[in-house]
């Protein structure tokens, strides 16, 4: 079915308005599509009639305002937004828009063709710029490559306009003009004052921008950033004469940058790339851990024996990133993911301190860590990386895949020696962690319970002995299945 054809067959007078039509006119793929129409006393009978005629499904996103989504079942799997103009016209409804690249509006001819893109996701349209309803200089302003507000008012009529500035500019690679950050800076409080959960979204998917680092530092310039993170504001003059001007906060956000680099990278900078990549959760939620792993360096500062030191604010931080991102209504899951790796983000470190590192160490991190190995692993490449500059870094990246050997006595903590050591350390982790196929093995063979029914034990410290040696061979290979576990443990009676 034509979808233009069967859009306007059922509501005649119809405007492609929004993200849809900027996207089409930058020739850019969309995935979601928003439709404006006049207001009617059928507009719900006729979007439900529409939703059949696509066989999608239809439910309100909100009622008050008369705002539906439907949803295609099948290919291409269309998702149209569709409401009555706000304010009754289609002048007022674009004069309430946010941003001018935004405030366009062009009314669907019957054939409008919207071609599905493969690769992208999505589809393409072209739209013919003569006939795009343009009241705020929207089409001059995407020509320029400029966010504007469409009106002073934007960001008190809805304050999470002021984190979608950033988003949209980072994902269009565009700028904020001088007047959009003045009127950011000045309404930055406000942001506590919208739905959390529209924050969460509109900040992952700013971290979708492959220099999120560089969006993130505007925002803190202009005080979005401490007004959505109060926590972080303590950072910038936390540990100012190790870290430099910005203290805490500078490194926050080079760790960031690290992982912008990284995902960009992955092919040269990891062993194993592909499989890594398959062990990832969505870089996104690892940009968001890197941001809030340093969260308690501030409360846990203290100096001993003439250093500034940050003990226990691995764990700290993971207290204060769950209550953060309760807040801000993420699942269950991503919390314990976060929580779980910005608590142990020291222990790879704390492993590559030792000069040599055994196969019973390397087995008691992976069986500690589990599922979460990977992502703490990547955590902890940036936050190690962070302490070179990007071009030492690239010089040092043909050697990371050495084997770490140990540090001549008194080498200094901040040297780029240790650094390297250090991250060679985590790509030997990654590579054997891929190479042992981890994840599957572990997955235990045996338990106390076999132990002690085996060996006839009673239970005990003895029984958890025996099961550590079990796994230990379990690791290194040497046993693979459950019955070579069980005949292995008769042996060890």
């Amino acid at each position: 079915m034509k979808l233009a054809a069967a859009i306007t067959g059922v509501f005649g007078e119809v405007y492609l308005v929004g993200g849809a039509l900027r996207d089409a006119l930058l020739k850019r793929s969309f995935k979601d599509i928003d439709l404006a129409v006049p207001p009617s006393a059928d507009f719900t009978a006729r979007t439900r009639r529409l939703a059949r005629r696509l066989g999608a499904s239809c439910f309100p996103l909100d009622e008050e305002n008369q705002v539906y989504r439907l949803t295609q079942r099948k290919a291409p799997f269309c998702q149209l937004d569709i409401m009555p103009f706000v304010g009754g016209s289609l002048g007022s409804d674009l004069r309430r828009r946010d941003f001018t690249i935004n405030a366009l509006a062009l009314r669907l001819a019957p054939g409008a063709v919207f071609t599905p893109d493969k690769k992208a996701g999505g589809f393409r349209l072209r739209p013919d710029r003569a006939k795009v309803t343009d009241l705020a200089g929207g089409l001059k302003d995407l020509a320029a490559k400029k966010v504007r507000p469409v009106s002073p008012g934007i960001f008190t009529d809805d304050p999470v306009r002021l984190l979608r500035a950033f988003r949209v500019a980072a994902a269009l690679d565009f700028r904020l003009t001088p007047a959009a950050l003045e009127a950011v800076k000045k309404h930055s409080a406000l942001i506590a004052s919208t739905a959390q959960e529209r924050v969460r979204e509109e900040l992952l998917r700013l971290f979708e921008s492959p220099v999120s680092h560089k969006w993130l530092a505007l925002m803190n310039k202009y005080g979005l950033l401490c007004a959505i993170f109060p926590d972080l504001a303590a950072q910038e003059s936390c540990a100012t004469a190790y870290y430099g001007k910005g203290g805490v906060l500078t490194h926050t956000l080079r760790v960031v940058e690290r992982l912008d680099y990284l995902f960009e990278n992955l092919p040269a900078c990891l062993p194993g790339h592909k499989k890594v990549a398959e062990l990832l959760p969505a870089p996104r939620l690892l940009k968001f851990a890197a941001l809030l792993h340093d969260i308690a360096k501030p409360p846990k500062a203290a100096m001993i024996n003439g250093r500034l030191r940050f003990f226990g604010h691995e764990e700290y931080g993971a207290i204060m990133a769950e209550k953060e991102m309760e807040r801000l209504r993420f699942s269950r899951e991503d919390i314990r993911l976060v929580s779980k790796i910005i608590g142990t983000h020291l222990r790879p470190g704390n492993l590559a301190a030792n000069d040599l590192i055994s196969d019973r160490a390397l087995f008691r991190f992976f069986r500690a860590m589990g599922e979460y190995t990977v992502p703490l692993l990547v955590l902890s490449w940036a936050d190690h990386a962070s302490y070179v500059s990007a071009r030492r870094l690239e010089t040092m990246r043909r050697k990371l895949q050495d084997r770490p050997a140990p540090l001549p006595p008194g080498t200094p903590y901040n040297s780029p020696k240790k650094t390297l050591r250090y991250m060679q350390v985590l790509n030997l982790l990654f590579g054997v962690y891929i190479a042992k196929n981890m994840k599957s093995r572990s997955a235990r063979l045996i338990d106390g319970n076999d132990v002690i029914k085996t060996l006839k034990l009673q239970e005990g410290p003895r029984v958890g002995e025996l099961l550590e040696k079990i796994h230990l061979l379990q690791f290194e290979g040497k046993i693979k299945t459950r019955a070579h576990a069980l005949k292995a443990l008769k042996g060890m009676k």
